[in-house]
């Protein structure tokens, strides 16, 4: 058996992460910029047959909220910055490994700098790969993310695996990519090198918490649409407190502990980003009090003030550079 393979690799700069909306190819994530500074993010992509290995490096704090791929299972770990990167609120153990559902809602932040790896199978190829490799079917989530504890190295057994691969494709890519008989060679390799991992993996620890991490997730996503639903985004905490059924106080414990934020904080991020990705993508057709009064911001000078805080910019300035 052969396959055909494309391999894409992609660097976004400065305010160009807010953009990159495809980084798990088949789903959609919204990137949340928390500081002024310079950011860089390295993207690349190899897509052999019907799976698809990708892996995103951020040297700079973010937060992405989207949801994965309907058409299959993926399998993420973290290269870099685990112990500084929370994914749907549940902090990640070292050598730990992630199964999401198809179609899951995921938040990912990060504080510092990271680096993750996911990998997308059909379900069906994953689970007769699996019987065939290791003699039974794999116990896969249905609704929400399991991690799973991998012996000691198995992280980076796979990610020197994902790196030769990654690495192989890239060097190909001028002589028109790999041959049909080596992306054959690699996928096999790729999918038997998971399902080794999988096969010894044990179910992490902290099940409970986990229960709670994700109610305080579900709550934290609940918040912030209603928050960004309405027309008027700037609504005061005491409703959303009151909406969602729990105190004021009670509310900012969730988020602090959550995400290391308070809930206006959070909002502030949200809309304010949400304003960014609008300049850059709607600049020609908006204007710069059009895009802030979308996003709940009624005046100017504070909008511009906070706007410069967060991106290092006006958003004159910002909406300028997008039109040009």
């Amino acid at each position: 058996m052969s396959f055909q393979s494309v391999y894409t690799r992609q660097v976004y700069s400065g305010l160009e992460p807010s953009q990159a909306f495809d980084v798990v190819y088949g789903g959609r994530f919204e990137h949340r910029l928390l500081s002024s500074r310079d950011t860089v993010l390295h993207h690349q992509r190899l897509i052999i047959g019907e799976l698809r290995l990708e892996t995103g490096c951020y040297d700079f704090p973010v937060i992405a909220q989207g949801c994965m791929p309907e058409d299959g299972i993926c399998i993420g770990f973290m290269v870099a910055g685990g112990d500084r990167t929370k994914v749907n609120t549940t902090a990640l153990g070292p050598d730990e490994i992630q199964i999401y559902p198809a179609g899951l809602e995921l938040l990912y932040h990060a504080t510092g700098p990271s680096r993750w790896v996911n990998l997308t199978v059909p379900h069906e190829l994953l689970q007769r790969a699996a019987t065939r490799r290791l003699g039974f079917s794999l116990t896969l989530p249905r609704q929400s993310a399991r991690s799973f504890q991998l012996n000691p190295g198995g992280c980076h057994a796979l990610t020197c695996a994902v790196d030769d691969a990654l690495n192989m494709a890239r060097r190909m890519q001028p002589a028109g990519g790999l041959a049909p008989d080596l992306a054959c060679v690699i996928h096999d390799s790729l999918l038997n090198g998971y399902l080794d991992a999988l096969g010894d993996a044990t179910a992490a620890q902290g099940a409970a918490r986990s229960i709670v991490e994700r109610r305080h997730h579900h709550l934290i996503s609940s918040c912030e649409r209603l928050v960004l639903s309405g027309e008027d985004a700037d609504v005061a905490l005491a409703d959303i407190a009151q909406r969602s059924g729990y105190s004021l106080r009670s509310l900012e414990l969730i988020f602090r502990r959550s995400v290391g934020m308070t809930p206006s904080r959070w909002f502030m991020t949200a809309r304010l980003n949400g304003a960014l990705r609008d300049m850059l993508t709607q600049g020609q057709a908006l204007s710069v009090s059009e895009i802030a009064g979308k996003w709940g911001f009624r005046h100017m000078s504070r909008f511009a003030q906070y706007f410069r805080q967060a991106f290092g910019e006006s958003p004159r300035d910002t909406l300028r550079r997008a039109r040009s």
